[in-house]
């Protein structure tokens, strides 16, 4: 299933470019390589503690605003993971022609499904059910650390940022040229972090539920126990400025392959 629509109904158009992207030259390439990720150059240590989860003044489905403890402390990725890690864990140069990987559903999985092409972009049209495929392969390089999708809290906790100015922070509607834009090109937020609001919106780990704020546990929350869609966070290059916020929750079906979806990694201690 492809598509660009969320269930919100995070709406695209045609949009005017406001300025033109940062070159990516100017950037190492080695930073958004694979193995930034295997030795920690590419990931921000966020340590635990606590936040007010959510917004009293967004959708429903940000309410209530709830105190929330992360236990532990843990890594994610600096940057939305990008084309160039994705198609070198995906790709095998060993394998059969015939090869193909597989999601454990047995979907076929590409070795790059963006539809907008580049080694710096992020990689986006990747199902929520394609990255588990992703991150057992990524899982079998490291026998230190175990690599996931962080949960909803531990993406909120990482990604708030208080500052203002989203134009300097952020690829949406009004300047993204209708496209994703290479990581890293705008300023980082208060942890480091590149690219929380805009360029890709980000699929996170969690089972999504409208009431689920309501009756969250206080420490490390991990989403309702099942359900019909799964969460993303953060909004992209297709929505307005208003959905680029880090409260904002969106979903879809785990299965859907969204060109304004990516991904970012958290990393544990094994």
């Amino acid at each position: 299933m492809e598509s660009s629509w969320s269930r919100r109904g995070f709406l695209g158009g045609a949009a005017a470019a406001l300025g033109l992207p940062r070159m990516f030259a100017q950037q190492d390439m080695a930073s958004v390589g694979l193995t930034a990720l295997l030795d920690g150059s590419g990931m921000v240590r966020i340590p635990a503690g606590e936040f007010h989860m959510g917004s009293a003044s967004g959708e429903p489905d940000e309410a209530p605003v709830h105190r929330v403890r992360i236990g532990h402390d843990y890594e994610i990725g600096k940057f939305e993971v990008t084309q160039a890690q994705w198609e070198t864990v995906m790709l095998d140069p060993h394998a059969k022609a015939e090869t193909v990987r597989t999601t454990p559903e047995g979907v076929a999985v590409g070795p790059n499904p963006s539809r907008f092409k580049g080694a710096s972009l992020p990689v986006e049209s990747v199902s929520w059910d394609d990255i588990q495929a992703f991150l057992a392969r990524l899982n079998a390089r490291d026998r230190d650390h175990i690599y996931r999708l962080p949960t909803e809290a531990e993406w909120e906790y990482a990604c708030r940022d208080d500052a203002a100015g989203l134009a300097e922070r952020a690829w949406y509607k009004e300047n993204s040229a209708d496209r994703t834009q290479p990581v890293g090109g705008k300023q980082p937020n208060a942890r480091g972090l590149y690219d929380t609001l805009g360029n890709v919106a980000e699929w996170v780990a969690d089972w999504y539920g409208h009431d689920y704020y309501a009756e969250s546990p206080a420490a490390d929350p991990q989403g309702p126990a099942s359900g019909s869609y799964r969460v993303f966070r953060g909004g992209s290059w297709l929505d307005p400025a208003k959905y680029c916020r880090i409260t904002a929750r969106n979903f879809e079906f785990p299965v859907s392959r969204l060109h304004n979806v990516g991904f970012r990694v958290v990393r544990t201690p094994r």
